[in-house]
């Protein structure tokens, strides 16, 4: 924090941030940018009022506005991550709560002190222990203004290149935040991590995570049954991929207490297949199945879920998970308190008359609870 900044509330901050804006550093004095900068000479942080605009406008995303959200002061951030299996009937498992002294006994047994179980770091390799240390890493994308606006919103005195900026931002780090939920540090990408270091993207993916407890998830071959590798294959009449979705809600895969909570993510690669194969037993008319953007009266998105099929037709290849149940309340999503930091770009882009901005956000993300999410991918 730089100590000669100023209160980001006050209307002082917000007219040294505008000024920034629409004219750069260059029109400042050294005491001006300093008042506004995150360090000396560094990014300018956003004026409460966008901060709390970008963070509104980051909360529309279907996926995003469901997570839980953990605002820290530091670079790292250690968060402790339930892994253990399902709640065996008639009694329960504790672990000790940081700092607590004593010893825990498993209900279901006698006189047996509760092991906290070693767990695999999303992102690393198969071994950990029972928390996960996560590094706050930069999100940052980059906005192009044209210099007209700039000189109207001079002009004029208003705020409308601000709120531009404000809302093309939030508009491109949610895509990236989205998609880091659910595939990053993944295999088949440029970021995904090593048995000794973790990935480059910020937030760890629900569909690498699941990868790494294999437990978690299922292949289309063992939920459709004989050799389906993809649920357009499903025969008329008989196994749907839909349909069997319900059989995941039980005890040893998705316990009913996160399947009430859950989300559906469907994978975009197999949306093709709903007009199809996917709908012969899942009758569109008949409301268990699909209404109102609801499958088993659970809400449902789609997400891009095939790292190495972004962007194409092929459809979801071996190994790609066609979707995924989660209660998203059981991720958590950390930023810093700094918020929202912007640099405006010295050089123009004189071919085009127009100036580009650096917007960028620190944050990680985990699945905090292993047991809130099953996936099934394609055998």
């Amino acid at each position: 924090m730089n100590k000669n900044q100023i209160d980001r509330g006050s209307e002082d901050y917000s007219h040294l941030f505008s000024q920034y804006i629409k004219r750069g550093a260059r029109s400042m004095t050294d005491i001006e940018l300093r008042a506004i900068s995150e360090a000396s000479g560094g990014s300018v942080l956003f004026p409460i009022i966008y901060a709390k605009k970008f963070n509104e406008m980051l909360g529309d995303d279907a996926v995003y506005s469901q997570v839980s959200k953990m605002i820290v002061n530091s670079a790292t951030v250690s968060v402790p991550i339930i892994t253990s299996t399902r709640t065996p009937m008639g009694g329960f498992n504790v672990q000790k709560n940081p700092g607590e002294a004593g010893t825990l006994i498993d209900a279901t047994t006698t006189a047996t002190q509760v092991v906290n179980p070693t767990i695999a770091l999303p992102g690393t390799s198969n071994t950990g222990t029972a928390t996960a240390n996560l590094a706050l890493k930069r999100i940052s994308v980059m906005v192009v203004v044209s210099n007209e606006l700039l000189e109207d919103s001079v002009g004029q005195g208003d705020a409308s290149v601000e709120s531009f900026i404000v809302r093309q931002a939030a508009q491109d780090i949610s895509k990236e935040i989205n998609k880091q939920i659910m595939l990053g540090n993944a295999t088949d990408t440029v970021t995904a991590g090593t048995s000794t270091v973790l990935g480059s993207d910020s937030c760890h993916g629900l569909a690498s995570t699941l990868k790494r407890y294999s437990a978690r998830s299922a292949t289309t071959t063992t939920i459709l049954g004989a050799s389906y590798g993809n649920w357009a294959q499903a025969p008329t009449g008989t196994s749907n991929g839909i349909g069997a979705l319900i059989g995941i809600c039980n005890q040893d895969l998705l316990q009913p207490s996160y399947w009430n909570r859950c989300t559906v993510i469907f994978n975009t690669q197999v949306n093709r297949s709903f007009g199809s194969s996917m709908m012969v037993v899942a009758n569109q008319s008949n409301p268990m199945f699909i209404t109102e953007q609801k499958v088993f009266a659970r809400p449902f998105v789609w997400a891009d879920l095939s790292p190495a099929q972004a962007g194409t037709t092929n459809g979801a290849q071996a190994g790609e998970y066609l979707a995924i149940l989660c209660d998203l309340s059981r991720y958590t999503f950390f930023s810093t308190t700094e918020g929202v930091q912007i640099t405006r770009l010295v050089e123009t882009l004189g071919q085009t008359n127009q100036t580009a901005f650096i917007v960028s956000m620190r944050c990680a993300g985990v699945l905090t609870d292993i047991n809130a999410a099953f996936g099934v991918y394609r055998g």
